[in-house]
């Protein structure tokens, strides 16, 4: 027999939270972060803010 759980949206959105934190964290360890101002630039030229 499998025991269910129940979370709460609260619960839920913590859980997904404490996820996001810890693979951001990771990927700091590993250094694998993305170069911010290249990152943006592609970001301004997707959506075109200078218009």
């Amino acid at each position: 027999m499998e025991a269910t759980i129940n979370y709460s949206q609260e619960e839920i959105a913590r859980l997904e939270i404490r996820s996001f934190v810890q693979e951001g964290l990771q990927d700091v360890y590993n250094n694998k972060l993305l170069d911010f101002e290249a990152t943006f630039d592609e970001l301004e030229e997707r959506y075109g803010v200078d218009e």
